[in-house]
């Protein structure tokens, strides 16, 4: 869980790719994060291997950016 204080999260649209049962799923996820790309790619790789139940290693984040709310 992040420390920072509510009003430093950001809204972000992450795009990403996985490889799901022989097949490419392409599909996005939104995630309150700092901006910081490290911390953005690092959320959103754990958050869409439990979604879509793949390894973190195979979560490829192709882009990311921010969302207005």
């Amino acid at each position: 869980m992040l420390k920072n204080k509510p009003e430093n999260l950001q809204m972000f649209k992450v795009d990403y790719s996985v490889l799901k049962n022989n097949k490419i799923v392409n599909d996005f996820v939104i995630i309150k994060s700092v901006k910081d790309t490290d911390k953005i790619v690092k959320l959103a790789k754990l958050d869409i291997s439990t979604k879509e139940r793949v390894f973190i290693q195979n979560v490829k984040v192709l882009e990311f950016n921010s969302f207005s709310s």
